[in-house]
């Protein structure tokens, strides 16, 4: 056969299959606009809380307005017992409580110094840091206010005891995440998990049905056709599908949903190349290995949520075993998702992930070698029968 015909035979195979077309095209482009609509208004602002104020004085309401005048946190509750608002936060009306003790004001004027407390919610750390980054400007600003009023009460002027107390400013600038939000490193990185999964996918349905085929008996294409025939076909059909998917998911997506990248259009191209092609031969390799079509879908959606832990995007890699995380770099995703958020998010040179470009080029030589070496093997098989 020649590649023409091998090409062809690949191609109907693929488009003739719904379970194929619906998970490389419509999934990819479904997954587009409905993964990112719970994180579009995620950002870490207006963040409810709870206030127990035990001194019930003029200094306590002072730092229960501070509070609310941040623009991390707003208060919708001042509770009377701390009974009352641990239960909003069980009931997740408030993702935080600020508990005032009984006569701060007191201590305060005894130059004593009382212990303001702020309970959180730490399941997510945006959340978790943003209560505390605001409740801490709030108490050191009251904090400051008194120190400087008891320096004036001495005699000590204005400037002199605003440079005693605060001798430098502290500038706070979320360099790689201005909005300080969920958007801008949770979708970016499960965008490319998505392309890769939806892609290994598509080929191990197409791999384990070649292989349904094959036990039953049935002639055709895959049993004379030359093996580097069909994988050049399957690189370029899927691959040139799912260039088509980078494109819109690093360009219209991120535009849509207001998504940085900074990254070059030819480093970007350069890097999602070999990403592809690195997440293809992956695919065709453990298509080879699946013995029917059905395997494919639930054994690499079963590994999605490991690999988004050990990513390093939502869970530092520092708090997994580390057979995990050399575990996870099996898989082209790992890799892939490093390198686009430093080049993207993080506006890094092409050199920077020049590491990360030869493993994705390593994965490429390392599984194309294997698929092919399965395939031939299973066709010995055949011949052998």
């Amino acid at each position: 056969m020649n590649f023409k015909d091998v090409f062809f035979n690949e191609a109907k195979l693929i488009f003739s299959d719904i379970a194929i077309v619906l998970t490389i095209i419509g999934g990819v482009i479904l997954y587009s606009f409905l993964y990112p609509q719970p994180y579009t208004s995620q950002s870490v602002s207006g963040l409810p809380l709870s206030v127990v104020d035990l001194d019930k004085s003029d200094v306590s309401r002072d730092i229960i307005f501070k509070l609310d005048a941040t623009p991390q946190i707003s208060v919708k509750r001042v509770d009377l017992s701390e009974r009352d608002a641990k239960d909003a936060l069980l009931r997740a009306d408030v993702k935080a409580i600020v508990i005032i003790p009984n006569n701060f004001k007191k201590d305060l004027a005894l130059n004593k110094s009382p212990i303001i407390a702020v309970g959180a919610d730490a399941s997510y750390f945006l959340i978790y840091g943003g209560i505390l980054e605001g409740a801490m400007k709030s108490v050191l600003t009251q904090s400051a206010t008194i120190k400087i009023a008891n320096l004036l009460k001495k005699q000590v002027p204005l400037s002199k005891a605003k440079e005693a107390y605060a001798p430098y400013s502290l500038n706070i600038i979320n360099l790689f995440n201005p909005q300080n939000s969920y958007t801008q490193y949770v979708i970016p990185a499960v965008f490319v998990l998505i392309l890769q999964q939806t892609l290994l996918i598509g080929l191990g349905i197409l791999g384990g049905g070649i292989n349904e085929k094959i036990s039953r008996g049935e002639s055709g294409y895959f049993k004379i056709a030359p093996t580097w025939m069909m994988m050049l076909s399957r690189v370029m059909i899927f691959g040139f599908i799912f260039f088509i998917h980078m494109l819109f998911y690093f360009g219209f997506s991120f535009e849509m949903f207001d998504i940085t990248h900074l990254a070059s259009m030819i480093d970007l191209l350069t890097f999602g190349f070999v990403f592809l092609l690195a997440v293809i031969f992956f695919g065709i390799f453990i298509g080879a290995l699946f013995s029917s079509r059905e395997i494919a879908t639930p054994a690499i959606l079963f590994s999605s949520l490991p690999l988004v832990f050990t990513a390093g995007f939502v869970w530092p890699v520092e708090a997994l075993p580390q057979a995990l995380v050399y575990l996870s770099m099996l898989f082209p995703s790992t890799v892939a998702i490093e390198g686009f958020l430093k080049l993207n998010q993080m506006g890094a040179s092409f050199d920077m992930v020049i590491e990360l470009y030869a493993i994705l080029w390593l994965q490429v030589i390392i599984y194309g070698t294997l698929a092919y070496l399965v395939i031939n093997q299973k066709r010995d098989n055949i011949k052998s029968v």
